[in-house]
């Protein structure tokens, strides 16, 4: 995702923000700029690509001068080009501003803003806010600062500079992470730990809507009210420096504990908060095409094929759309009918999934309409597809997916909104959708603090060899996903069932010896699950089941519950799937077994 550094010192700051740039690359990114005050004026550099390819470009003696900004941009409003590329200024260059995060009252702040005469140059929410503080600075820094505060709405880090405050920063935080680090004669902000690592021992961490004023020796901290705020500053400590996991035990421990927040991100970029639009302008489809498709197709591998299962069923209800997933390497085999009716959505983390691949190829080749759902949109499939819909999951070390796994069924859920929306399906309880697309990052953080009902049920399933996992119509798909999570990462055989196909073979496998996980939470086919949990309860086998804080009748019948919060079943498989992740972690870590890089696997496929 985003990435932010800011440097004021005595050193020449290009060399300081274009080190900052590489170090935050790890978090994917599509363009990259820089921003140096000097002579009284801000001098900015912005561009779509890599550092690598931009860094050479960037003329050191244009922009020489000790104190400035720079970012790391993953694009979410507007495309990645120029324009809307970081830093952004206000009509005069008088500021020049980089932001990570989600302005979501952008919009209605846009509009009145063009009714006072001013003119955008992007499509960025980024640059409502440097239009913003320009117009609100009046000599004091933190006062625009504050201004910011009161009329934004969302969550984001900002780093700011302006042509009248020489040698200084301004830091403001709400809801995205933003240190400051503290060297010698000379003080950064970042976004993470990484840029700071070497130049400052010290760091300071900002509070939720906290603003910071920065120096080359000094720091000033200060609530939304303007009132100072004392804090002492930590350590870095070895930690950090030498394992970059923010103090977890394993990338995926870590990766699975941002999942809320990478969810919040992907819902707000698309979605208002009263949840009246959904954004996809910069996804290559129009909503004539949308009207057009008669049929799509959802192609991945591994976890990214139950992601398309999910995509597959939430399109055809929401969207009234026929839809179907099929594995990325029987795709181009089983030759499809295609034409420009038919849209082909490329789902995988990587972009680079060979597999997935060769699935794009044959559509483009049966003159089908293209759309890559990915995590890094400067890849192999996102250059090959016709548009690209960002995961925004950051990057996912842990070879077994657990955030990009729920960002892919989150974007596939909101993609089936925006087809359903412009082809004006009358029956899709639009509001409903919405607000449980807005609550799933608190669901997420529930089940997640949760964390202790799964650690207790790892310790007995530990001692299996083999495990079956049952779920119906919108959690068959979570199942087959939470097996796959097992036997990747504990070596455990594990199967997943759509649940009706119990009594047709899996069920001669139920003992105490084979513990069988449920999925039973709300709705429609909650009923024939409990149906299925009473079959294998008779066999006398080992049932752990999914299910609501407050099902009883689960509880009754579970040797284990895994709880989650309630939400509308269409969107619960994306909360569902958490306990499951969690359940094959501690299986996992108690065994012995190598979390992040288990045997035989890698975590991008490139060959078939």
């Amino acid at each position: 995702m985003c990435g932010i550094i800011g440097y004021t010192g005595n050193s020449q700051a290009l060399p300081v923000l274009i080190q900052g740039i590489r170090l935050l690359s790890y978090r994917g990114y599509d363009s990259a700029g820089v921003s140096v005050w000097r002579a009284g004026a801000l001098h900015v550099r912005r561009d779509p690509g890599r550092i690598e390819d931009l860094a050479p470009g960037w003329d050191p003696d244009a922009l020489a001068g000790t104190t400035g900004v720079g970012h790391t941009r993953w694009a979410t409003h507007g495309v990645p080009n120029r324009v809307n590329a970081h830093p952004h200024s206000d009509a005069d260059g008088a500021v020049a501003l980089v932001h990570n995060g989600i302005v979501e009252n952008d919009l209605a702040l846009r509009k009145e803003l063009e009714a006072d005469g001013v003119k955008f140059t992007s499509d960025t929410d980024t640059e409502v806010l440097a239009h913003l503080f320009a117009r609100a600075f009046r000599g004091d820094p933190v006062a625009a600062a504050r201004d910011l505060l009161r009329r934004c709405r969302g969550q984001f880090a900002l780093a700011i500079q302006h042509r009248d405050l020489p040698h200084t920063l301004l830091a403001v935080r709400r809801g995205s992470p933003l240190l400051i680090g503290l060297g010698v004669r000379e003080n950064l902000v970042a976004s993470d730990l990484r840029p700071l690592v070497g130049r400052a021992d010290r760091v300071l961490d900002m509070g939720e809507d906290e603003i910071a004023v920065v120096t080359p020796t000094t720091v000033e901290l200060f609530d939304a009210a303007g009132a100072p705020v004392v804090r002492e500053p930590r350590p870095v400590d070895h930690t950090e420096r030498e394992i970059g996991k923010d103090g977890h035990a394993h990338f995926m421990l870590k990766e699975m504990h941002e999942q809320p927040h990478r969810l919040y991100e992907l819902v707000a970029s698309r979605v208002d908060s009263d949840g009246r639009l959904v954004r996809f302008d910069d996804v290559g489809i129009d909503d004539d095409a949308w009207r057009r498709f008669s049929r799509v197709d959802l192609v991945g591998a591994g976890t990214a094929y139950h992601a398309c299962l999910y995509g597959a069923q939430v399109i055809e209800t929401l969207a009234r759309i026929p839809a179907r997933a099929v594995m990325s390497h029987e795709y181009a085999a089983a030759q499809p009918v295609l034409g420009p009716d038919v849209l082909v959505i490329a789902v995988s983390q990587s972009g680079e999934t060979m597999d997935t691949k060769v699935a794009l190829e044959a559509a483009l080749e049966g003159d089908a309409a293209t759309l890559g759902v990915l995590n890094v949109r400067q890849s192999v499939i996102g250059r090959m597809a016709g548009g690209v819909m960002d995961l925004h999951a950051g990057p996912e070390i842990s070879v077994a997916s657990t955030k990009a796994h729920t960002s892919m069924l989150c974007a596939l859920a909101l993609l089936a909104l925006k087809a359903a929306q412009a082809r004006g399906v009358t029956s899709t309880p639009y509001g409903d959708i919405a607000r449980a697309l807005w609550a799933l990052p608190d669901a997420v953080r529930m089940a997640l603090a949760d964390f202790g009902a799964a650690a207790e049920a790892a310790r007995d399933v530990r001692r299996a060899d083999h495990m079956l996992y049952l779920g119906r119509s919108w959690d068959s798909s979570t199942a087959l996903e939470g097996a796959l999570k097992m036997k990747e990462i504990s070596y455990i055989h594990a199967e997943g069932y759509a649940a009706g196909e119990l009594k047709h073979g899996p069920i001669a496998l139920v003992s105490r010896e084979v513990p069988t996980v449920a999925i039973v939470t709300p709705g429609r086919m909650r009923e024939r699950m409990l149906g299925n949990v009473r079959e294998v309860r008779a066999r006398e086998g080992e049932i752990l089941i999914v299910a609501s804080k407050d099902d009883e009748e689960a509880r009754f019948l579970a040797d284990f519950v895994l709880p989650v919060p309630t939400l509308d079943e269409r969107i619960a498989p994306i909360v569902n799937v958490v306990p499951l992740q969690v359940l094959a972690y501690e299986t996992a870590r108690l065994r012995g077994c190598d979390i992040d890089q288990p045997r035989n696997l890698a975590k991008t496929v490139t060959v078939q």
